[in-house]
This record gives C-alpha cells, structure tokens and sequence, in this order.
C-alpha cells in the first residue's frame, strides 16, 4: 500500500506541475502498483472505487492547474489590453497637451503682435512708432538690440535701442548710418519679397517693411535667435502698417504746414510757431528778430521768362535760405514772392549780419532754370523785439516799413525798422 501511495504522491506532483506526458506516466505507475499490492480488493466496487479515484485524481489537478493557467494568461492578456489602452491615452493626453501648449503659445503670440499693433496704433512720428514697439518687443524676441531704419526720406535714418539689464530696451544717439546698416538697405531695396534676410554678422536679422510692394523700413534685431527670425518677419510686418499710416500722416501734416513750391512752411503756420516764440521770449526776457524778404525785380523775370522760370528761381531762393538757417530759426513764405523771417533768441545788432549774409549769399548764388542761368537778388526789412514792438503784427509791420525803405534806396540790401519810416505797402509797381 505504502508504493501505491508513493506512486500517487507523485502523480498528484505531476498533475499539479508537470506535463500531462508524465501525469499519465505516473497514473500508470499507480494503477499498476495497486493491481500489483491491492488485486484482490478489486473483487469488489469498493476496490475498483478506490483504483478510480487513485487514477482520477491526478488528471483532476491536471485539469484545474490547465483552468489556472488559461485564466491567468487571459487575465494577463486584458491587463495587457488595459495596459495598451492606458498607454494610447497616455500618449493622446502628451499628444494633446503639446498641443494646448502650442496653442496657449500662439495664443500669447497673437496677443502680443495684437499689443504691438494696438500700442504703435497711436504713433504719429516714426520716432514714436519706434518707442511704442520697445514696449512689446522684448515679450517676442530675445534680441539684444534693434534697430528701425526709415527709408521714407532722403537720406534714410535710422533708430536703435539695446536691451538693458532689467530686459527692458531703451534708445540710443544714432549719429548716421552705419556700413553694416548701409548694406542691409541695399539688400532689403533689392529684394523683391518681404522675407527676413541675414547679414555676415553672426546672429543679425532684418526684415523688410513692405508698402506697395516697396520697402518702406528694415527692422533689424542684433543677438537673434535663429527660431525667432520668423516672428521679426511677423513683427515687421505688423509694423510696416503702422509705418504705412505714419508716413501718411507725415505727408499730410507736411502738406498742412508747407508750401507746395517752396517747401518753406505756410504762413498761418508760421504765425503760430513765431506767435508762441514771442511768448516765450517775453517770459524768458529774450530777443528774437523778425525779417520780411522780397525778390527784386521778381515781376520783370516773371514777364520776360515766364512763371515756370520764376517758379524756379522762388524755389531756389527759398531753399538757398532755409539751409543757411538754424534748426531753431523759422522761415516762410508769406505771399508771391515775399519770405518772413523769424531768428529765435537773436539781437537786432546779431540779426543785422545775418540777414546781410544772407542777401549776399543769394546774390552770388547762380540759378539754372531750364536753359536760362540767372541770378537774383533780395531785400530785406529788419524788425527785432523788443526793441521795435512787442506783438507779432507790430514787428511785420515795422518789418514792413523797414522793407520798402530798402527797395526805395536801391534794393538788394538789409535795412533795419525805424519809426521814421511811413507806414505803407510796397506796391508792385515798387517792385
């Protein structure tokens, strides 16, 4: 009995680790270590009961480690499946965050082109425009400076700005045009796209400001990161608009204020610039000089030329006198062929060479109108608060004055106001 329980001990082992070749080995054994021990028992059921149950129970354990496994194995293939979904979740929630990430930064993006557009929206001046966008710069690029040139006038200028230590980016003095900046307007002015371009200094940028299809301005950003040029294109862009409507506004502005011909300021302008400098003077206890201009014997080149030579000959005299002036100085055209003068902060004895260096300057000064050379002279009238009156109609009047008594004395000469002077126009027949 002891060897058929041996032989089951190890059937029950085998059924329960092995494989079904030696569960059937070892259920062999035992049925034949029973027939062989226990034969005579199998006279009876109870016998053929107990060799069944012996030969039964391996195969039982067998069966249910079988069960186990197959339930292990699907539980683990449903954890794989679970696994897998939780892993595409995974990776469609990164998916989604880079994108959300994406989004919230063209979002800021797009808010701060926005800002750069609501902020330079209330320039009037390119130097304003400029200013303006130093606010929102910094926030889109990480450029160490930039810089705006303006290509509007002749010659073009331009505007820089560096970034401080605290991030902010302040201006600087321009004082001209520099050889890199030169070769960036020759590029941006060849150039038939508005696309960023790069110069052979490490780490510059510019960008073209477009109106028309022209290049209007080249924004250029020093230090720029090669991922950030793109935005300096998109910057650009938003600020050739701006530039577009300013330098329209300039253009209006400058046809308000300024003589079509001349180019000399209008004279309801200068009434009120010469006006608010005379306020000045008299709360500063200043001097300031008036001078009344007239072209001599104008009418006679009119008559024997023709308008569009005098036309030129108005235009030159005018400019020759404007770029022999200080910026501070004011000058106009105050009807046909007369100029008002007004010199800031200068004496009646200051003014008097002056306004004789003037008429001289013009004297000598060779005009080529069409095919004609010709030559002009000036005279002048000499009026100077406070010594000669103390409000702006006084001083064109007794400039006035000062006038025709020049011409009456011969013209192309200054003659300084005096109260013995009679109060009268000069006709044109004076003239």
């Amino acid at each position: 009995m002891l060897a058929v329980m041996a032989c089951w001990l190890l059937a029950m082992v085998s059924g329960l680790c092995w494989s079904a070749r030696y569960t059937a080995l070892t259920t062999a054994a035992v049925v034949a270590a029973f027939v062989a021990t226990q034969g005579s028992a199998l006279a009876g059921w109870t016998g053929w009961l107990q060799l069944a149950a012996l030969g039964a129970t391996p195969w039982l354990l067998a069966a249910q480690r079988l069960r186990d496994a197959q339930t292990v194995r699907r539980l683990h293939d449903e954890e794989a499946a679970r696994l897998a979904k939780l892993t595409a979740a995974a990776r469609s929630l990164l998916s989604l965050q880079r994108s959300t990430d994406q989004m919230d930064a063209q979002i800021t993006q797009i808010t701060d082109l926005y800002h750069v557009t609501k902020e330079t929206s209330r320039a009037m001046h390119v130097k304003e425009l400029f200013a303006a966008s130093l606010d929102i710069a910094p926030r889109l690029l990480s450029a160490s400076g930039l810089r705006l040139i303006d290509l509007s006038g002749e010659p073009p200028r331009v505007l820089r700005a560096v970034r401080g230590a605290d991030g902010r980016m302040r201006e600087e003095q321009a004082d001209g045009l520099l050889d890199v900046e030169r070769a960036i307007i020759q590029e941006a002015l060849a150039s038939s796209s508005p696309s960023a371009g790069g110069t052979g200094v490490p780490r510059l940028a510019w960008a073209p400001l477009w109106r028309e299809q022209h290049p209007v301005g080249v924004l250029v950003a020093d230090g720029l990161p090669d991922d950030q040029v793109r935005t300096l294109t998109i910057v650009a862009n938003q600020l050739s608009l701006q530039l577009a409507r300013v330098t329209l506004y300039q253009q209006v502005e400058s046809l308000a204020v300024t003589d079509a011909l001349t180019g000399l300021f209008v004279r309801r302008h200068f009434m009120e610039r010469a006006r608010e400098e005379l306020t000045r003077s008299k709360r500063h206890d200043l001097s300031c000089t008036l001078l009344m201009a007239d072209l001599d014997h104008f009418k006679e080149k009119n008559d024997t030329y023709g308008h569009l030579v005098g036309d030129v000959v108005l235009r030159d005299v005018a400019q020759l006198l404007a770029r022999n002036l200080r910026e501070v100085d004011l000058i106009a055209r105050y009807g046909g062929e007369e100029f008002v003068l007004m010199l800031i902060e200068t004496a009646p004895a200051q003014a008097l060479p002056i306004a004789q260096r003037l008429a001289q300057l013009v004297a000598v000064h060779p005009i080529r109108a069409y095919d004609e050379l010709l030559t002009q002279t000036v005279s002048m009238g000499l009026a100077a608060f406070p010594d000669h009156g103390d409000t702006l109609e006084t001083l064109i009047e007794r400039a006035d004055q000062a006038l025709y008594a020049a011409k009456q004395a011969g013209r192309n000469r200054v003659v300084m106001a005096d109260i013995r002077y009679p109060q009268r126009k000069v006709s044109e027949d004076d003239i």
